[in-house]
């Protein structure tokens, strides 16, 4: 195994080093050979078995692109607010006229209750072990409600056998936006172009970034160009991806139909004041990598939700952001508990990254999702 240094993808915005120290491949080998097996192994043991067997995780017969057959359901966590059930009520209902008797509404009594754990839940419902029977539990599942009411271990042993979604918003505008922009964009009523865009800085003297940009963005871009010629796919890397160029497609006028984007996310520590507004943001072309810069890194070398104005239109975007909390963050260091055996409080709470809630509850229509 190469004693080339690992790079991971975080960057502390108040020292403007990495995150996470590089380390070798024979450190972080150690460090995975002596993790405790995870509380769900035995199911994702379950679940690589099934991929060896093609197997896409629901029961045999099930078609996974026909909501009337996959059926979809909604999580509220116990005791939450009626008000954002009202907001959503356009997607709720355009949803059970589509999935019909398989629509689930897990409210009320139905609803997560608090420290249930993925299996208490599901076993509640009636739901066993197996391949997913939207007979039973819907294929398909929104989870609405911060990562305090609805942990994300629940989210992430939830997905393992199921298609698992979160939703979060800090208003009930936001709950309505993204409600009715899903609505009308299913409904032909907002479009977007046959585009797809591709978003890879690659800093210099930073080894994460060059690989992202150059074996991951890079092929992807040429796959995809020659298996959807009826799509314009672009790249935008190295010296092409700064933060002004990554406003164009945000919001911009050359917002695509898919963006994907590979960088670092910022992250800072706990009790830092930048941390829940711009945790998760995504690093440009603008920083001049590890070598150049050595001091805290500021907002112009980064887009965070902030940079999203309101006169954006993200309406009817998909967003797959491949960085650093770039979805949101946990309570603790997952990574230091399984790796170095140590348990780290890294934020106050859990919370979703700011950037994909302005990108999902936008207010002149929302992006249908974010991927982070």
């Amino acid at each position: 195994m190469s004693d080339e240094l690992i790079v991971f993808n975080g960057l502390n915005g108040a020292t403007g080093g990495y995150d996470l120290p590089p380390m070798t491949g024979k450190e972080l080998a150690a460090f995975i050979q002596g993790e405790r097996a995870p509380e769900n192994l035995a199911e994702l043991r379950y679940r690589y078995e099934l991929s060896t067997q093609r197997h896409l995780g629901l029961r045999e017969g099930v078609n996974p692109l026909r909501i009337e057959e996959t059926g979809w359901g909604v999580i509220f966590a116990h005791g939450a607010d009626a008000a954002i059930q009202e907001a959503l009520a356009p997607l709720l209902d355009w949803r059970r006229g589509q999935a019909g008797d398989l629509y689930r509404a897990f409210i009320g009594e139905l609803a997560y209750r608090p420290g249930e754990s993925k299996q208490q839940f599901l076993t509640r419902h009636g739901v066993g072990p197996g391949p997913a029977d939207p007979a039973k539990m819907p294929y398909y599942l929104l989870i609405v409600g911060s990562p305090q009411d609805i942990p994300y271990p629940f989210q992430y042993q939830l997905d393992v056998q199921y298609a698992v979604g979160r939703l979060y918003f800090d208003t009930l505008q936001e709950y309505a936006n993204y409600a009715a922009t899903v609505v009308a964009a299913e409904k032909g009523e907002i479009t977007r172009a046959r585009r797809v865009a591709f978003f890879a800085p690659a800093n210099p003297d930073d080894r994460a970034t060059g690989l992202s940009a150059d074996l991951l963005a890079g092929p992807l871009q040429t796959q995809l160009a020659a298996a959807h010629p009826d799509w314009q796919i672009d790249l935008v890397t190295h010296d092409q991806a700064a933060k002004s160029r990554l406003a164009t497609l945000l919001g911009g006028e050359q917002t695509p139909a898919l963006l994907f984007t590979a960088s670092h996310g910022m992250a800072y520590p706990l009790g830092h004041p930048l941390q829940m507004p711009h945790q998760g943001a995504l690093v440009c072309q603008d920083w001049p990598g590890p070598l150049q810069w050595n001091q805290a890194i500021p907002p112009e070398h980064y887009f965070s939700a902030e940079d999203l104005t309101s006169a954006a239109t993200p309406a009817g975007m998909l967003a797959f952001c491949v960085a650093c909390y770039g979805a949101g963050t946990p309570l603790n260091d997952e990574f230091s508990q399984r790796a170095f055996h140590q348990r780290t409080q890294i934020a106050p709470r859990p919370f979703v990254a700011r950037l994909p809630m302005q990108l999902l509850g936008h207010p002149r229509g929302g992006a249908l999702a974010v991927i982070g």
